[in-house]
Formats: C-alpha cells, sequence, structure tokens
C-alpha cells in the first residue's frame, strides 16, 4: 500500500512538473507578442480583466461543487469549491488527467472514484456547453449573418421550454437512464448548472470586455465570443487547455468585427490571463485547504 501511495505521489509530480513546463513553454513561445500586446493595453484595463477572470472562476468552481453534492453528499461545499480550483492547474496537462489524479486525491477519503468525477465532468461539461451556446448566441449572430433575436429568442424559448418540461416530468423524457450513466443530472440540477455557469461565462467574459473595449467592438460581441469559443476548448479538453482550438476559435470571431492585429493581441492576452487566473486560482485554493490536504491523504 505504501508502495502504490508512493508511485502516485511520483506520478502527480511529474504531471504537475509538465503541467509547468508547458505554461512556461507557452509564454516563452509567445513571449515578443505578450510584450508588445500588455504595451498597447492600459494597466488599469489589464488590471480590471484580471480582476474578472478570477472572479469568473467561482461560479464555474460551484457549479462542479453542486454535481458533485449529489454523488458525495458528504462534501462541506466549501471543501468542493477549493478542491475544483486546486485542480485547475491539471487541465494543462493532456486530457487534463491531473485535474482528476487532485480530485481524487483530494476527495479520497469520502470513496470519489475516477468514474464518479468522470461522471461530474461530464455533467459540468454539457451544461458549460448549453450556457456558453446561450450566452454565445450574439457571436453565433455575427458569425452567420443572422439577426440576434431571429436567433436568440427561439433559442432561449425553447431551452427554457425544454428544462421546464424534464423539471415538470421530474425526469428527462428521452433514456433517462442512459442519461444518467453517462454523468447528466436530473432536470432541475441540470438546469440550475446551466444557469451558473451563463454567469461563469458572462463574469468571466468581461475580461474581453475590459481589453477589447478600445478596439471598438462592444462589450456584448467580446462577451459572447469568448463565450462561444469556450465549446470548441470544452469539446477538446483532451489537449492541454485547449490551447489552439479555443484560441483559434476565438480568433475568428472576433475577426468579423476587430481588425487582425486587435484580434490576434486579444486572443493571445486573453489565454495568457486564463492561464495566470488557473495558476493563481489553484495556488489559493492550495493555501485555504492547508492542512487538510495532508489529513484526507
Amino acid at each position: 500500500m505504501l508502495n502504490a501511495r508512493l508511485a502516485l505521489t511520483v506520478v502527480r509530480s511529474a504531471l504537475t512538473l509538465v503541467a509547468l513546463v508547458w505554461i512556461a513553454a507557452f509564454f516563452n513561445q509567445h513571449r515578443e507578442k505578450l510584450v508588445l500586446a500588455l504595451t498597447e493595453i492600459d494597466p488599469g484595463a489589464l488590471g480590471s480583466a484580471m480582476l474578472w477572470v478570477l472572479v469568473g472562476l467561482l461560479p464555474g468552481a460551484l457549479a462542479w461543487q453542486r454535481l458533485l453534492a449529489r454523488e458525495l453528499p458528504g462534501v462541506p461545499a466549501a471543501r468542493g469549491v477549493l478542491v475544483y480550483l486546486r485542480s485547475g492547474i491539471g487541465k494543462y496537462t493532456p486530457g487534463g488527467v491531473l485535474a482528476f489524479a487532485i480530485q481524487h486525491r483530494l476527495l479520497r477519503a469520502e470513496n470519489a472514484g475516477s468514474i464518479l468525477l468522470l461522471r461530474v465532468f461530464v455533467g459540468t461539461a454539457l451544461a458549460a456547453c448549453l450556457a456558453a451556446a446561450l450566452i454565445g448566441l450574439p457571436a453565433v449572430s455575427a458569425l452567420f449573418g443572422i439577426n440576434v433575436w431571429v436567433l436568440g429568442v427561439p433559442a432561449v424559448l425553447a431551452t427554457v421550454a425544454g428544462l421546464g418540461l424534464a423539471c415538470r416530468m421530474r425526469r428527462w423524457p428521452v433514456v433517462p437512464r442512459s442519461l444518467e450513466r453517462i454523468g447528466v443530472p436530473a432536470p432541475v440540477p441540470f438546469a440550475a448548472t446551466v444557469a451558473i455557469m451563463a454567469g461563469a461565462w458572462t463574469l468571466t467574459g468581461l475580461h474581453l470586455a475590459a481589453l477589447g473595449l478600445h478596439t471598438g467592438a462592444g462589450a456584448v460581441f467580446l462577451v459572447s465570443a469568448y463565450s462561444f469559443s469556450a465549446i470548441a476548448g470544452i469539446v477538446f479538453a483532451v489537449l492541454p487547455g485547449a490551447v489552439g482550438i479555443r484560441d483559434g476559435a476565438l480568433l475568428a470571431i472576433l475577426s468579423l468585427q476587430l481588425a487582425p492585429a486587435d484580434a490576434l493581441m486579444l486572443a493571445l492576452l486573453s489565454r495568457a490571463l486564463i492561464i495566470a487566473g488557473d495558476v493563481i486560482g489553484t495556488g489559493a485554493a492550495a493555501l485555504a485547504l492547508g492542512r487538510r490536504i495532508n489529513v484526507h491523504t
């Protein structure tokens, strides 16, 4: 047992090193472009953007915690939120495997197996995709040249009607057991998770508005562009942080209304701030957990 625990500790340490090296390599690769972009951004706007990124971490963590509580009702809410934040750096390993390893380690006392954590991830990811699609409707409208009201009103009404019907029936109308097996929660908690994730995308997306208002683009478009591009990041979660995929999607959407240089600058700064936010969130959560980490391991 001792050897197995030691081996797992070594693996987690190695994966953490991989994540840190990968992050350092990203900043080193784009060092010159980032320095140039930073010289063109007002320090106040940059500080405001960083603040929105950090604030946006909290509702995302709360959404994950709420679904975790359905599987592990004994875990205190504050601990669940901190565990999620602590695992944030784990997404910068292939497949985000380090995030699962950290979560498993910190929740081992509650018998959180890998399948359980995967189910929570699936439920959160599906809610996040739906929320990102709803918040991203203005960006979709710009992408396809459709009036946002023509596209948005039916989409929102259909979503509300679908979730409302499922809640009224107290189960999903189509193959409920199959949905539950892959991690989709019941209608009521799923609807609540979608609402929380919508808040998370909106708050986090405001960092792009803070950075890009000087370009002439509207705040609504910038927030929705970030939100909609996040879907690509979730779908390609197998890549470390989905770097390159989400950024490419964001760049393509921003280019609809911004000059190419401005779009590239915003996409690059956005990624840098998101990485910085994950690192800060991980460090702050580790400090907050403190000695309780050792108690549960």
